[in-house]
């Protein structure tokens, strides 16, 4: 439909109709969360019933004019959206770059250097796409080059690592300035744009760290699609700095997580394929005409964080996603559930009061895909261009640079690392470590889910399985320890009842007894007791 402008009263009661139908129908304002079964968001646009009963009475009505003293009409520095108007401390501009007005175009990386002369913290940003209508999506990052490494020299540099046969990228490829010290695999995402982006900020607590003084670059990963003639862009990235270090820093991270399912089936970390991006494993396709595709992704917390913000990515075929916290306890919290996922509004979730999930919790996101007739984002998108695999009847590739008609599977979570505040937290924070084990599947409807036959716990590097791990798995002896097995319900355990299984997880040891969140569950050979 076309936009609906709101500045001032007759631009308003000339729409009120559309008005009173895109409230009615909830599209307006775009809010996907549902408010019963998610924690209360800061920035929750969602009109109560109350609201909406009263601006349906005022459509009907005509639209009367009320008594009060019209506002201004907003005034914006170059389409900035802080608050109070003021503009961005530093303004990062991007190259212009000239897009051909068909065709699959590959991911364009930008690297601008930082000038700031020492660490900044920021406390606000906004990313501007210089043309919305073919910037799908950037994913922006700090990254540090090797001393003498510039965007000008990589490609010299590249060739000569290739004639002294080295791996490609050997002697340019960059690496995260900011990592959370926790999980080094997880860096930090200074920024992300998606359709539905504005401005962010962190409050007076938390802000976002900028290294400087080195050889930092902001790394811009740039989706652009095509949209039949030649177009232009200029992106820009705003920052707004504090004037001093905030009492925690923020991280934003994609927790796919190391262990993926998908319908059911974990994803092994060596399963022939191409890694999806933003994961570890090969995700397998979806199928032509399938209505229904379910990933889940599992994230093991070694150490206490405090979640701010959620922040779902996908594409067209996406339409739920679910975030649920399983505390050490085995007590499950959904944080955020989104039933009806659009891919045009792709919106940050601000938790109204930040969540602290302690040592030894787990996420689980899932998302579900729909990727059949009954999909009106994808009927719309194949009818407007034919030539792109936007139908249903094609299957749907999770790849490493992905198009819009393939998919990704990207739950952000932004969050902070927590400061132990007593020395027992510390303590406690150190017992929680990621463990593998084997032992018999069984089921008591006194005590739940238990692993038994327990030889001993092995400590493990990884949260994850593959197949080259069997032989190992299927070493660890038996014995008579067991364990209460918590936030099993992605692995579906009724199915391996009286099986001999290799399980991994963290694991909790107090006096409730020993429990294992875990995070992985494979089937070996032999029965129990074998």
């Amino acid at each position: 439909m076309p936009a609906i402008t709101l500045d001032s009263y007759e631009s308003a009661k000339a729409a009120s109709s559309a008005i009173r139908e895109q409230i009615m129908t909830r599209k307006m304002p775009p809010w996907f969360a549902d408010s019963k079964q998610s924690l209360p968001m800061r920035n929750d646009m969602s009109l109560s019933d109350t609201q909406i009963a009263a601006l349906a009475s005022w459509a009907d009505g005509g639209a009367p004019r009320g008594t009060g003293t019209e506002p201004p009409r907003p005034q914006f520095t170059q389409h900035w959206a802080h608050p109070l108007n003021r503009p961005p401390d530093r303004i990062i501009s991007l190259p212009r770059v000239r897009l051909p007005a068909s065709g699959e175009l590959p991911y364009v990386r930008q690297l601008i250097r930082v000038t700031e002369p020492q660490d900044r913290w920021i406390v606000g940003l906004q990313t501007l796409p210089g043309n919305p209508a073919v910037v799908h999506h950037m994913g922006i990052t700090e990254v540090t080059l090797a001393e003498g490494v510039t965007p000008e020299n990589m490609s010299q540099l590249d060739a000569v690592a290739r004639q002294l046969g080295m791996p490609a990228g050997s002697m340019t490829s960059p690496h995260p300035s900011v990592a959370d010290p926790g999980d080094p695999n997880l860096y930090d995402m200074l920024a992300i744009y998606t359709p539905g982006t504005t401005y962010e900020s962190y409050g007076k607590t938390t802000g976002k760290l900028l290294r400087a003084g080195g050889n930092e670059y902001i790394n811009f990963n740039i989706h652009y699609t095509t949209t039949g003639k030649i177009e232009q862009d200029q992106s820009n990235l705003g920052l707004w700095f504090a004037a001093r270090a905030p009492e925690h820093q923020l991280l934003r991270a994609p927790m796919a997580g190391h262990t993926i399912i998908a319908n059911g089936r974990e994803i092994l970390t060596d399963d022939a394929g191409t890694k999806a991006e933003g994961t570890e494993v090969a995700i397998p396709p979806i199928p032509a005409y399938t209505e229904d595709y379910e990933l889940v992704g599992l994230t093991a917390l070694t150490y206490p964080v405090t979640i701010y913000a959620l922040q779902p990515h996908a594409h067209l075929r996406a339409k739920s996603f679910r975030y649920v916290a399983v505390l050490p306890d085995g007590t499950e919290r959904t944080l955020l559930w989104v039933p009806q996922y659009d891919f045009h509004w792709q919106l940050r979730y601000e938790l109204l009061h930040p969540l602290r999930l302690p040592a030894g919790s787990k996420l689980i996101v899932t998302a579900r895909y729909d990727n059949s007739e009954h999909n009106s984002h994808l009927l719309k998108a194949a009818a407007e261009d034919p030539s792109r695999r936007c139908g249903p009847d094609k299957i749907v590739l999770f790849r490493d640079q992905n198009q819009t008609w393939d998919e990704m599977f990207s739950p952000v979570v932004e969050y902070a690392l927590d400061r132990p505040s007593k020395a027992g937290e510390a303590a406690a924070a150190a017992r929680m470590q990621l463990v593998a084990a084997t032992g018999c599947l069984a089921h008591k409807p006194d005590s739940g889910w238990l692993l038994t036959g327990i030889g001993r716990f092995a400590t493990t590097a990884t949260q994850s399985s593959s197949s080259t791990e069997r032989a190992t798995l299927l070493s660890l002896p038996g014995g008579h320890l067991s364990a209460h097995l918590v936030g099993e319900q992605p692995f579906q355990l009724q199915q391996h009842v009286g099986q001999r299984v290799a399980a991994k997880g963290l694991l909790i040891q107090d006096p409730r007894g020993t429990r294992l969140n875990i995070t992985s569950l494979q089937t070996l050979e032999g029965t129990c007791g074998q």
